[in-house]
């Protein structure tokens, strides 16, 4: 919770001074993201995700500028029990499981442009709060992120790489059985944004 006060309250800074090279406006996201397995038996194959949001941005100092806001990101994976094994003349394992996950994410990054911001690397964390597995834990996970990109006209694309360092565990239930499986995070995103209030005063 402090973690989350924390991000709120910059939030609020960034707001007060927006009279100075301010932004806001909307993103999407497309990700691969591939967990690293952390047990032997359930284990979660790789899978593509969304997402969607609102930002706030402000140029602090020359070309480096500070972004944060709240995103709402899913993904559905396969989880596969090798206690289980694959049926008959089939590929695909067997498992029974669809492991979905809907978060909500609170980034916090800091970017640094060139070339009269055309380009731009960007490194940040992110607060990503799972909300339908009440059994996760932890239920907020801290990501790390670092990036590049590129802007045409106001429309902002990078490609970002992000990952955990905690182990996560959550708890599948089917037919009264359940199923633990444990990971860490790690994410290939892809992310456009689009301002829609800008302040240069």
């Amino acid at each position: 919770m402090k973690t989350i006060s924390t991000i709120l309250m910059v939030m609020a800074v960034l707001g007060l001074k927006a009279q100075e090279k301010f932004s806001m406006g909307v993103q999407i996201e497309g990700f691969h993201s591939n967990p690293k397995n952390l047990s032997d038996i359930s284990t979660m194959e790789g899978s593509f995700g969304v997402g969607a949001g609102m930002y706030v941005s402000h140029i602090f100092w020359k070309s480096f500028s500070a972004n944060t806001g709240l995103n709402y990101r899913f993904v559905q994976y396969d989880q596969f029990d090798k206690n289980i094994g694959y049926p008959p003349n089939s590929e695909r394992p067997f498992d029974g499981y669809r492991y979905n996950q809907n978060s909500l994410v609170i980034p916090l990054n800091i970017r640094k442009s060139f070339f009269t911001e055309r380009l731009f690397v960007e490194a940040g964390l992110e607060l990503d709060r799972v909300l339908n597995h009440e059994n996760k834990d932890p239920k907020i996970e801290l990501l790390w992120k670092i990036g590049a990109g590129s802007r045409i006209g106001k429309l902002n694309y990078s490609l970002n790489y992000i990952w955990g360092n905690k182990e996560q565990a959550d708890v599948l239930i089917s037919d009264s059985n359940y199923k633990v499986i444990t990971y860490k995070s790690r994410m290939l995103q892809l992310k456009v944004s689009y301002p829609l209030l800008q302040m240069n005063k």
